[in-house]
């Protein structure tokens, strides 16, 4: 007979489904919560792996990882063949200190599981933890081939990725400057660990925005964004400030602030929101916006060779971007949708070039009426980062036709002089211009 429960006033369910809403109200950010309804599902059922599992998360992501770890013991006790808590238990190790026990709690999972990208990237952290640089990088490299959507891999491996591109001579990337110590400040320790790079730089700029329209200052921690764009913003020191708890109220609260002034805007406090709640690109802000995300000189070498390849091949560069293969809903735009529109722009333009940026290389021979070209002409490739070659060539297309998500919006945000901008029309019924800028 199936065990039933109350998990919040007026609320009962099985507990299978009780352990499904503890991890929604986890991963949510309502840790309380979570660890509210574990409570009440281990006094009814005393033991149980799942419920154990969650309310060690819970723990760590609570920054109690000292309290998570037997917790997290228990629960692979319990089960001794879940990968999970191997993974999560590495986890908790890890924030511990622990390497050598964190180390075999990875390993364990990825024996368990061979594709688990998660515990590639925990065990790459041990690796650097270490000193073995090479052997993090080639874990991270795994992990990034397996899962790329995947934030904590994408960007530990993207940082390696931009520290090896430097010489030593140069003195690297991470410039920052003092915190002024006059104001209040805002801090975002989960800046680019949820999402990829284009959701994480509209997140930094609504950020800054926010901070700004206050008079706080912005601290970060190394980002994709920091280390690729001339920014400056002072370091955070992730272990002052506690996580927020309930990210669904807070993304409404800091909506409200951002569109109208408020009489008590968040300050001295660590925001996570999951990802911007608004859209950040605010016109009158425009010149501001395209200063702060120009990309350092440093990166020259790999940004301006591809754009003056193509400005030798024709004086009027055309960019399309074709996403095909890790949108939630699968709604992917149509190709005959871009090919249809350049077959009856191409005859109006003045000695055109093509460029296709696409995560599916197999649709470029689509586009080969029009002598297309694609990262693999560029006459030198950023290993790893390729693409931020593609999104810089979008920033500087005349022509610019988009696909759905943040990547190549972004791109065109930060286009300074496109003569059109396009995206697919709701229902994918034709593209048709838009304004990025609100």
């Amino acid at each position: 007979m199936s065990i039933e429960i109350e998990t919040l006033p007026g609320q009962r369910m099985s507990v299978p489904d009780a352990v499904k809403q503890a991890l929604d109200y986890c991963n949510s950010g309502w840790l309380d919560i979570s660890a509210d309804i574990c409570a009440r599902i281990l006094a009814a059922d005393p033991g149980n792996a799942h419920a154990l599992l969650v309310l060690g998360i819970t723990a760590y992501k609570n920054r109690e990882p000292a309290r998570a770890v037997p917790i997290l013991s228990e629960a692979l006790r319990r089960d001794t063949t879940s990968s999970d808590a191997m993974y999560h238990l590495g986890l908790a190790l890890l924030m511990c200190g622990q390497l050598d026990r964190a180390e075999l709690g990875f390993t364990c999972a990825m024996q368990a599981r061979s594709d688990y990208a998660e515990a590639m990237a925990g065990l790459a952290e041990v690796r650097r933890a270490k000193g073995d640089d090479d052997g993090a990088y080639e874990l991270l490299q795994r992990s990034v081939a397996l899962k790329g959507n995947y934030s904590p891999s994408y960007i530990t491996y993207s940082l390696m990725r931009f520290d090896r591109s430097l010489p030593p001579e140069e003195g690297g990337w991470n410039r920052r400057r003092e915190a002024r110590r006059d104001r209040p400040c805002l801090t975002m320790a989960s800046l680019g660990s949820y999402g990829r790079f284009a959701q994480t730089v509209n997140e930094y700029v609504a950020v800054r925005l926010y901070a700004e329209k206050y008079g706080m200052e912005f601290l970060t921690p190394d980002w994709v964004g920091h280390a690729f764009f001339s920014l400056d913003d002072p370091r955070l020191d992730p272990g002052v400030l506690p996580e927020f708890q309930g990210w669904l109220q807070q993304r409404k609260d800091f909506t409200r602030g951002f569109d109208e002034r408020v009489e008590d805007p968040f300050r001295d406090r660590d925001l996570f929101l999951g990802g911007s709640p608004v859209n950040a690109m605010l016109k009158e802000r425009r010149a501001d916006i395209l200063s702060w995300l120009t990309p350092r000189p440093c990166w020259d070498r790999f940004l301006e060779p591809p754009v003056e390849a193509l400005r030798r091949r024709g004086r009027t560069l055309v960019a399309v971007h074709i996403r095909q293969t890790d949108w939630w809903n699968q709604d992917y735009t149509p190709l005959s949708l871009y090919l249809d529109w350049l077959d009856g722009l191409w005859p109006t333009l003045e000695d055109p070039v093509l460029f296709v940026a696409t995560d599916e290389p197999s649709v470029v021979p689509e586009f080969a009426r029009f002598n297309p070209t694609t990262p693999a002409d560029f006459p030198v490739r950023w290993e790893g980062l390729e693409y931020l070659q593609d999104f810089h060539v979008m920033t500087r297309a005349d022509i610019l036709a988009i696909s759905t998500g943040f990547f190549a919006a972004t791109a065109a945000a930060l286009n300074p002089s496109p003569r059109l901008l396009l995206h697919p029309a709701e229902g994918n019924r034709g593209l048709q211009p838009f304004e990025v800028w609100r």
